[in-house]
């Protein structure tokens, strides 16, 4: 083969190849929801509030003592582009007040629901949005890496004995 029409070819080649490569690398990046998307344990709780009483409000810190095994948050993208939550906790707390004192107390709970996150663009903090059982919970993300998620909620808890108590939120997952 003659050198002008293997000089040619190579040069064809090169800048197929470099096409691809460089088509190759437009892909955009991950969405918010892509990178929370998948398994997440958890790590740490803490809790914080108040509960009506006839003497006034008293006010009370709950935090982990044991996080048992199989404590996790699944945020599923499907293929139908729904995105779905299963979050399982099962945790041992340890209630504090200056009234009431120190004592444990198992809280455990089940979400299953949708979920969506919103984008804060670096303006505002990013959030995730979970619906479960009608009811819609917004949490912070106070931060977020590749392996670690904490999120904060502030919650109000109506309970037929207690009333209305509102509560704040940090949870910690790790991948």
């Amino acid at each position: 083969m003659p050198r002008n029409k293997r000089t040619t070819m190579t040069k064809q080649l090169f800048f197929a190849l470099a096409a691809v490569a460089a088509l190759a690398s437009c892909r955009p990046d991950p969405t918010l929801d892509e990178r929370l998307a998948g398994t997440w344990n958890l790590s740490d709780l803490n809790m914080s509030g108040t509960i009506p009483s006839p003497l006034g409000a008293i006010p009370i810190t709950i935090t982990d003592s044991l996080i048992r095994p199989d404590n996790f948050m699944d945020l599923a993208i499907n293929e139908d582009e729904t995105q779905t939550i299963y979050w399982n906790m099962d945790v041992r707390g340890l209630i504090t007040s200056p009234v009431l004192g120190a004592f444990g107390a198992d809280i455990q709970d089940t979400i299953n629901g949708t979920w969506y996150a919103v984008d804060g663009g670096g303006v505002t903090p990013d959030s995730l949005f979970i619906t479960a059982d009608g009811e819609k919970t917004g949490y912070e993300i106070l931060s977020f890496l590749e392996t670690s998620l904490r999120l904060r909620s502030v919650q109000t808890i109506v309970d037929p004995d207690l009333g209305s108590q509102t509560f704040t939120q940090e949870v910690t997952f790790i991948k």
